[in-house]
């Protein structure tokens, strides 16, 4: 076992590849045989700072590759320690250095896999979290779906910013594009980095028929609660008691008297 863990490698496809998890367990693993006691013990906070010191031990000696990935470790570690903090100036100071070594990775990386796409779309979330400008957020969002099609968290992100802005017909392009490419698409077998299940599963279907209902697209609302409803038939384990009151509570005004449409337009 000793010797196993004496080969650990956090600068490999390998360990990055497999997701947050396990190298938040190989940073407790070299942290470990360095003679820190009881690392998984720590508070979040401390061990995260633990991570981030070995991490600056490792800068000075890297080469380009172990560098590159030095930066994305660096991102991920304080975008997590900025999640663990109450005080909004420590939140907005670990944000701002998770975007500056995200986007080093980014601008230093040859890699074309999840780490890439993981990124890129942090690069948004913490764009938009520090208040950027929208068009800058959207575009940086809109790169990471380029990099990975497979993955729906990009669209959610800017969906859900057009419904919370009101702009119905530009959420309804991109709603339109989610329930199309990632509805009941999970691809959870084959990505790791922190896979939002709301990007595929019921809620986007509902998010749409919400904005049709908005903007008056009222027979393709129904199509859409209709196709809701199969899925709950064959999902039902996804289903919280009130996501399946919110959906009996839609099945009135789609599947009730005909005024009931005629009324919400």
């Amino acid at each position: 076992m000793s010797l196993f863990r004496k080969k650990i490698n956090p600068f490999c496809s390998f360990t990055i590849n497999l997701g947050p998890q396990y190298v938040e367990r190989v940073f407790d693993s070299l942290l470990t045989l360095q003679g820190v006691k009881e690392v998984v013990r720590m508070p979040a906070p401390e061990r995260l700072e633990r991570y981030l010191d070995y991490l600056r031990e490792k800068t000075t000696l890297a080469d380009h590759e172990q560098y590159t990935l030095v930066q994305f470790y660096r991102a991920h570690f304080c975008q997590q320690l900025a999640n663990q903090s109450p005080n909004p100036e420590i939140v907005r100071h670990w944000q701002e250095k998770a975007l500056c070594y995200y986007q080093t990775y980014l601008e230093l990386t040859v890699r074309l896999d999840e780490s890439s796409f993981y990124a890129q779309w942090q690069s948004g979330v913490l764009q938009e979290a520090l208040h950027y400008p929208w068009p800058m957020v959207e575009s940086a969002l809109l790169k990471a779906q380029a990099f990975d099609p497979l993955r729906g968290e990009p669209l959610k992100a800017i969906t859900d910013h057009y419904i919370r802005a009101k702009e119905w017909r530009s959420a309804y392009s991109f709603s339109q594009r989610s329930l199309k490419d990632h509805f009941d698409r999970n691809p959870s077998a084959a990505r790791h980095w922190f896979l939002d299940l709301d990007a595929y599963n019921w809620t986007v279907i509902n998010k749409h028929l919400t904005i049709c209902y908005k903007l008056g697209y009222l027979s393709e609302a129904e199509k859409a609660y209709d196709q809701m409803m199969e899925y709950e038939l064959h999902h039902l384990d996804e289903f919280k008691a009130s996501d399946i009151r919110h959906i009996h509570y839609l099945e009135k005004i789609f599947h009730g008297p005909k005024s009931n449409l005629a009324t919400a337009s």
